[in-house]
């Protein structure tokens, strides 16, 4: 087990009625989702893949595929709902999830919410949006700028609960005592700048005073979607 401090908020923002959006924080296991579809089922699919990873007995000898089976048990369990109910039928959902042990984070991720890491100065991205605009910088046919307003940019390329088979990103990374991961939805990400948010970071030692400060920001600046923080600190 990897020692830690987390602090999170979510929050509905200023337009939308639901939040869709959720996180995990429990033991070494943290993740966030991000989830579509109409009415609740976005709600549905989000709460159901968080729930899958709250109960799964994680193999700690075997990290990585331990976490590939739980999102595929995830996966399958959002299209097994969404076939026994029509008002469900289409959702799905993002998870950007990690297990924190032995000094290194074990990541799966699949959609466009996002993990970073900061040593205190510096702000890594540890994901790749799975989104249509994030192919298109990817490529060069966009910049990160023009992605930020292009009218498809919420529009994901690969999601829990789209099919009965999808890909999953997997990652690890090296930790060190001091560093902070963040754990964020879209609708943090897309009003404040990576700079900006290594800034809030380098100001405060608290990740509940981080992940405060960051939706509130995310809200004064319109809060179009919902917003979610997750933030930890490594080993003090």
């Amino acid at each position: 087990m990897t020692a830690m401090r987390v602090g999170a908020m979510t929050h509905v923002g200023q337009v939308r009625m639901v939040n869709q959006d959720g996180y995990l924080a429990q033991e070494s296991i943290l993740a966030v989702a991000d989830g579509m579809g109409g009415h609740k089922a976005g709600e549905v699919a989000s709460s159901l893949a968080l729930g899958v990873i709250a109960t799964w007995p994680f193999d700690w000898q075997h990290p990585q595929e331990s976490l590939h089976q739980a999102m595929s048990q995830a996966n399958a369990e959002i299209l097994a709902r969404a076939e026994g109910n029509t008002e469900l039928k289409g959702m799905g959902t993002t998870l950007s999830m990690a297990l924190l042990l032995d000094g290194r984070a074990y990541i799966a991720h699949i959609g466009d919410s996002r993990i970073y890491k900061s040593d205190g100065y510096q702000l890594q991205r540890l994901t790749e949006d799975h989104s249509v605009v994030a192919e298109l910088v990817r490529s060069g046919a966009l910049s990160e700028t023009e992605a930020q307003v292009h009218p498809h940019r919420n529009v994901l390329t690969r999601a829990l609960g789209t099919a009965p088979e999808v890909s999953f990103d997997m990652g690890e990374e090296v930790l060190q005592a001091g560093d902070i991961l963040i754990f964020c939805t879209d609708g943090l990400y897309s009003l404040i700048t990576d700079q900006e948010m290594a800034e809030v970071v380098s100001t405060s030692v608290e990740p509940q005073a981080i992940a405060e400060r960051l939706v509130a920001m995310a809200n004064e600046r319109g809060g179009y979607d919902n917003i979610t923080a997750l933030v930890a600190a490594i080993g003090n």
